[in-house]
């Protein structure tokens, strides 16, 4: 049995953002493909937290600077840098920071003295890393030491995600330079990219290694499934939703969608909107109380339940990178889909095909309109989404150059130069 180890300060298992959802649906691939997975993580866990590993067996190693012993005289901020780090994936962005990480802040020399102490105890096969923040942590072990090959999960490219937040005026919560993600890149053997045009972005960057795209299954596929085709269930008004963290890029598109288009579609169809997340908690500050129609449920414990109590889904985002999770996780559960059309970048055809696209309110209003009132046309459009679901969501089409690339890969042969 091949063993893995997760390096990461993201509390995957708690599905509260896009790249939770995707790193969870990865690992309970990874598990149920007969891998050994132990997790290394870097931030403090909650009661709640230690609960739900143990129902999924989950085996956690908590960075505990108090373990290491050691000789030397270092000195570090580990407690400040591990609030900072804690502030964004408590609610999905650092809205409370004063000022964004860099790569830097993530160099812990005593969390780098522990890896390398499990590396020795448990001889992994494979370290993955949770976004290429943790590249410092393979320099802990020398190259003639390695047992491993070391694999990393970009989720985004940062430094062209900072760039396009910083030019519609918005902070994002890293700060960092091409140069500096392409040294990062450069300590790993494989290199996921999210979707095609990253990957290939990425293979530019760093041309000696090996880069595979892993998209996003919803569920692990279980929760794909028929939709309700004629009215609303039990009764009640047509309900249209939106799920996401809280980051500028989809409070600024649910902004749009609530300015530009909705006051019009509760006007023509009676409909309910109903805003989930993280988002609607800030938007619960932001929003008139009894602005009709619309109902912020804040978080949500299960998608399934909350994508089966849905008619219809919207993806007003229109800046960011990335897979665009909130798409193909609502096609995945066979809802119609009206989306802005950046959140299409990197995707299949079959995938496109499923949308519905609107980059202008006129026009993302009257799709929603005309799915409430064209049962033919919507009936049309979740055909779609069920034949790209049947074609390419399932564990073999999103993880196959994964799963190859693990059981054929030695980890005494490290090919980084």
């Amino acid at each position: 049995m091949k063993t893995i180890l997760i390096t990461t300060d993201q509390p995957f298992w708690r599905r509260e953002n896009g790249a939770q959802q995707r790193t969870w649906s990865i690992v309970q691939f990874l598990l149920a493909s007969g891998f050994e997975v132990t997790v290394f993580f870097l931030v403090p866990m909650t009661p709640s937290d230690v609960v739900t590993c143990g129902k999924h067996g989950l085996r956690i190693v908590l960075f505990d600077p108090r373990e290491i012993r050691t000789r030397d005289r270092i000195v570090f901020g580990v407690g400040r840098l591990i609030r900072g780090v804690r502030l964004w994936f408590r609610g999905g962005s650092p809205a409370s920071q004063t000022a964004a990480l860099t790569l830097e802040s993530y160099h812990w020399p005593l969390a780098v003295l522990q890896f390398r102490s499990l590396v020795e105890s448990l001889r992994p096969d494979f370290v993955y890393s949770v976004y290429v923040v943790w590249s410092h942590l393979l320099d802990g072990v020398a190259d003639r030491k390695r047992c491993f090959r070391a694999i990393v999960d970009t989720h985004d490219l940062l430094h062209q995600r900072q760039q396009e937040f910083t030019r519609r005026g918005h902070r994002h919560w890293i700060s960092v330079s091409k140069d500096e993600e392409v040294a990062a890149l450069q300590n790993f053997d494989l290199i996921l990219a999210t979707q095609a045009e990253e990957a290939e972005s990425i293979r530019e960057m760093v041309p000696r290694r090996e880069v595979i795209v892993v998209g996003y299954l919803p569920g692990n596929g279980a929760g794909i499934r028929r939709t309700n085709r004629g009215t609303p269930q039990k009764n009640r008004p047509w309900r249209f939703a939106f799920i996401a963290s809280d980051n500028a890029a989809n409070f600024d598109g649910i902004l749009w969608f609530l300015n530009e288009c909705w006051d019009e579609i509760f006007r023509l169809t009676q409909a309910e909107l109903v805003i989930a997340g993280d988002v609607a908690d800030v938007l619960r500050r932001e929003m008139p109380a009894d602005r009709r129609g619309v109902r912020c449920l804040g978080k949500v414990l299960s998608l399934e339940d909350f994508y089966a109590e849905i008619d219809i889904a919207i993806n007003p985002v229109h800046f960011g990178s990335g897979v665009k999770i909130k798409s193909i996780e609502a096609i995945g559960f066979g809802k119609p889909l009206v989306t802005h059309s950046h959140n299409t970048r990197g995707l299949s055809e079959g995938a496109v095909d499923a949308m519905i696209l609107a980059d202008e309110s006129a026009t993302f209003t009257n799709a929603c309109v005309r799915l409430v009132r064209d049962d033919v046309w919507r009936n049309e459009v979740m055909d779609r989404c069920e034949r790209f679901c049947e074609t390419e969501l399932s564990s073999e089409s999103v993880y196959s150059g994964l799963l190859q690339w693990l059981q054929t890969s030695d980890g005494t042969d490290d090919v980084r130069t």
